[in-house]
């Protein structure tokens, strides 16, 4: 008898997902738990845990790094930042070399802002003292920055990050500025940054300027085209909030936060040399942009790797492919939804997903865990192992972790049944 394995959770059960070359792979809802990492934190909107010494790095939208251990949450850093709408202290990144005396980024990290006085974007980076407890705020060197439209405080995206086993670019994501339709055009527009995915040398200084501090790769997609922005590596997006690299396949999964009606998540390959457009303000997930006129002809998009519509939320968080082999997540692309605070797994397997059928809503296994409950999904994060963690805009972060003992009871049980089937057909 099964049964009495989910009569604590009798909610959950074995999922099964359409998967590659259409075999099936189990889910195991029941095997899910949290655990409380740490709450009372200030309007969250990312957490990491760059080294495997038990801290996770919580960014604050109002200006604060801190970092929790233990249960116990201290003070990191604090950068002055206009915080109004969807501004503040956006994005945080830890140098590929930040635990290695001898790499150029030991101790360094990078954080993405709107700066309190012009309200532009910047990217800066800081160094942490030695102990690895404290931010110096005196280290700040500032590697880029751009201007925000003055009228708008919404689509600043944020987000920064480094692509497994490459510690010299750093990867941007940017906003098309704000309001509707994205009315400056910048998605589509080669001659700004803003609506992009840009990628930068952070180890190499191409500019005379004492605050510009990066060197453009000469191998972006649109280093030699007349008129464009080098630092440029993919156009056409909205509001790219969160993103992830794949630690495993290297992978670049883009989650776009849509306008009225769709939300998509794109793929960009680990082999790719990047130049895609993903659409935007021509198109809005997989349909044109209502109210937006289309060009003739209209230019080759890159088709997003999953839609959903405003059925199932209204503001998506990207999330992370879960690579821990303990996990019940092990292998699956992990995402929510800001509004309606819903958190579901897809198969991180190759082609494209039908939301529909591939998604699986794992939102009341997540809220039943000893973590608690959550609200506004504002993040997600991955640590040095690979664990997942999520970040709910009301104040607490949680890991994601198994349930004890019930992965291993679920698999005798199903053995068991498999046993007891077997003797009863015919031979």
């Amino acid at each position: 008898m099964l049964y009495p394995i989910f009569l604590a959770r009798p909610a959950f059960a074995l999922v099964m997902l359409s998967a590659a070359a259409g075999t099936a792979q189990a889910l195991d809802l029941a095997a899910i738990d949290t655990r409380l990492v740490a709450s009372g934190f200030a309007a969250p909107v990312f957490a990491t845990a760059p080294l495997a010494d038990g801290r996770v790095f919580v960014v604050e939208k109002g200006g604060s790094i801190r970092w929790a251990q233990g249960g116990v949450v201290n003070s990191f850093l604090s950068i002055p930042v206009a915080a109004s709408g969807e501004q503040g202290l956006l994005g945080l990144a830890f140098d590929p070399g930040y635990a290695n005396p001898a790499a150029p980024g030991y101790r360094r990290f990078f954080v993405n802002y709107i700066d309190s006085l012009n309200r532009d974007s910047v990217v800066a980076s800081y160094r942490a003292n030695v102990a690895g407890t404290l931010g110096d705020a005196a280290s700040r060197v500032e590697v880029m920055r751009w201007d925000q439209p003055d009228s708008f405080s919404n689509h600043k995206a944020g987000w920064i990050g480094f692509k497994p086993g490459d510690s010299n670019h750093l990867f941007i994501a940017t906003g098309d500025g704000g309001s509707g339709n994205d009315p400056l055009d910048s998605g589509q527009r080669l001659n700004t940054v803003l609506g992009k995915m840009l990628r930068i040398d952070i180890n190499r200084d191409d500019f005379d300027s004492a605050s510009i501090n990066y060197g453009v790769p000469t191998d972006n997609p649109f280093v030699s085209t007349p008129g464009a922005r080098g630092e440029i590596f993919g156009f056409g997006l909205r509001n790219p909030w969160r993103n992830s690299f794949d630690r495993a396949s290297g992978d670049l999964w883009i989650a776009d936060v849509g306008q009225g009606q769709r939300e998509e998540v794109n793929l960009v390959a680990a082999v790719s040399t990047g130049g895609q457009n993903f659409g935007w303000r021509l198109r809005e997930g997989d349909i044109a942009t209502p109210g937006v006129g289309q060009p003739a002809p209209l230019p080759a998009l890159t088709d997003p790797l999953f839609v959903y519509d405003h059925s199932q939320g209204q503001s998506i968080t990207g999330g992370y492919v879960v690579r821990e082999a303990t996990s019940p997540l092990d292998g699956q692309y992990v995402f929510g939804d800001f509004i309606q605070g819903r958190i579901w797994a897809i198969p991180a397997s190759a082609g494209p997903k039908n939301f529909s059928t591939d998604a699986v809503d794992i939102t009341d296994a997540i809220n039943a865990g000893a973590g608690g409950g959550l609200g506004n999904i504002a993040s997600f994060g991955e640590g040095a192992g690979g664990e997942l963690y999520i970040v709910d805009y009301g104040g607490r972060v949680v890991q994601v972790v198994s349930e004890p003992g019930t992965t291993g009871m679920l698999i005798a049980g199903l053995l068991a049944v498999g046993w007891v089937v077997g003797r009863r057909l015919p031979r």
